[in-house]
């Protein structure tokens, strides 16, 4: 029998729902191989749990730095989870400038484009306005 998988309850959650999804995929990902980049057609069509989870897995590669996810249930957020949600806000808030400051202070240049696709598209299924 398959163990029961672990999924956030958001609705009862006070973190941010990107970060409730984001913690909970971190923890799925620290046994698993590193992620290759899927299609961006694949990226767009998946579901927002696998989107979280390949978030969570291409984190340490799109930015310069390793980033701190926290386990779930955490009060606090890491620097790493505010500048994500800074990130998110400025994507959906059509904040150009504010997204190419964030991206430019911490993302690789060539993960850019991906953190920019991939956190904005949570951002807009999350609702993130």
């Amino acid at each position: 029998m398959a163990a029961p998988r672990l999924a956030p309850d958001i609705a009862c959650d006070r973190q941010p729902p990107l970060i409730a999804l984001l913690r909970f995929a971190a923890l799925e990902c620290r046994t698993a191989p590193r992620a290759d980049l899927p299609p961006g057609e694949a990226m767009r069509d998946a579901a927002v749990e696998e989107m979280a989870v390949l978030l969570a897995r291409m984190l340490p590669t799109l930015l310069q730095r390793r980033p701190v996810i926290r386990r779930p249930g955490a009060a606090d957020l890491s620097f790493d989870e505010s500048w994500l949600l800074a990130l998110a806000r400025a994507l959906s808030g059509g904040d150009a400038a504010s997204a190419r400051f964030l991206l430019a202070r911490r993302a690789r240049p060539e993960g850019a484009a991906v953190l920019r696709m991939l956190v904005g598209d949570l951002a807009a299924r999350l609702d993130f306005s």
